[in-house]
């Protein structure tokens, strides 16, 4: 997944800030909770104001991450 969403962040670099948590760290608890975590991979798209939009958990295509991007960034209009 790292190469996906590497091109995503490069694409979005001006317009979205990525944020990876490491969900082994004790100091994730809090965000694990705030998200639901399920398990590894989880993709979370949240507005500025910290609601949640998407959140996929699993192996995600390219294309379905960057339409909800797309749809999230078109949300904020």
């Amino acid at each position: 997944m790292k190469p996906t969403v590497s091109r995503l962040e490069e694409m979005y670099t001006d317009a979205v800030e990525f944020e990876f948590i490491n969900i082994d760290s004790p100091d994730s608890a809090a965000a694990k909770q705030k998200y639901r975590f399920i398990g590894q991979p989880q993709f979370v798209i949240v507005k500025p104001d910290g609601e949640v939009l998407v959140s996929r958990n699993g192996y995600q295509q390219f294309e379905r991450l960057r339409n909800d991007l797309e749809q999230a960034l078109g949300a904020g209009q």
